[in-house]
């Protein structure tokens, strides 16, 4: 579905170089089964359009980003044959997002529980209005984190306080969430997308071929040791150095002029 067009769930438009994807199941935007299925397309379409230079993330509303995934389907997953599937098919969007080679922005205004906790866990920054709450609640159903939650969360705010949140699924504050490192910005109510998109913009226009050698080096390298990690920067930089874009900014360097990146 070409951008611009509706679906029921989640939509996505291309802003001078920007994907703004909004999410659009009022009141909470709970991830049901047509949710989940609308992020995989969005994430599949920004993938293949050239022209996306960044991407934020939103929930429509000022009440939540999401509030995690509809509970009302489960009894009926819990009964029948295809669970693992349904449990699988959840995560495909979250993983989708995470490999966007584009750098990814979630605008967190309100709620982001659950499920909607961790897509703005797969973002590469997150921009929290001060009325934002963030809370894996999983545990009081007899249930964890599926969505990469115990893996991500971890590597921002460290083991002992990932396990906090997640033994006693309890809300945090912005506040809280800025301190401990799973927020980068906060923002006054109502702000944190016209922030986003700001941010996004900035990064639109700067040279995309090393934003996506960063955000690979950084990716990657922080599941290796630190030497791997160094070999796969250095192995990187040589392909890097080789962009049109790293030739244009050192020839403006040199010559005093502004630089004119075409992205490759």
């Amino acid at each position: 579905m070409p951008d611009g067009q509706k679906r029921q769930y989640v939509n996505w438009m291309n802003e001078d170089g920007v994907a703004k994807v909004t999410l659009n199941n009022g009141p909470l935007n709970l991830l049901n089964s047509g949710v989940v299925a609308d992020l995989s397309e969005c994430a599949d379409e920004i993938r293949g359009d050239s022209s996306v230079g960044a991407v934020v993330v939103s929930g429509a509303g000022e009440r939540a980003f999401s509030a995690g995934g509809d509970i009302t389907e489960f009894p009926k997953v819990l009964k029948g044959k295809d669970a693992k599937q349904f449990w699988r098919q959840n995560r495909f969007p979250m993983e989708k997002f995470a490999a966007l080679p584009q750098p990814t922005i979630a605008a967190i205004n309100g709620l982001a529980y659950g499920g909607g906790a961790e897509l703005t866990l797969v973002c590469d920054l997150r921009v929290a209005s001060e009325t934002a709450k963030f809370c894996l609640p999983e545990i009081k159903i007899g249930l964890f984190p599926d969505g990469g939650g115990t893996q991500r969360l971890p590597r921002l705010v460290g083991a002992s306080r990932a396990k906090e949140m997640m033994f006693l699924g309890e809300p945090i504050s912005a506040e809280e969430a800025f301190r401990i490192g799973l927020v980068d910005r906060i923002v006054p109510a109502g702000q944190a997308l016209p922030v986003a998109l700001a941010l996004a913009r900035r990064l639109a226009n700067m040279p995309a071929a090393a934003l996506r050698f960063i955000k690979r080096a950084v990716d990657e390298g922080s599941g290796m040791d630190l030497q791997a990690g160094l070999r796969l920067e250095g192995a990187l930089f040589d392909e890097v150095f080789e962009t049109a874009d790293a030739q244009e900014g050192i020839g403006a360097f040199l010559e005093k002029r502004v630089p004119q990146f075409k992205g490759y």
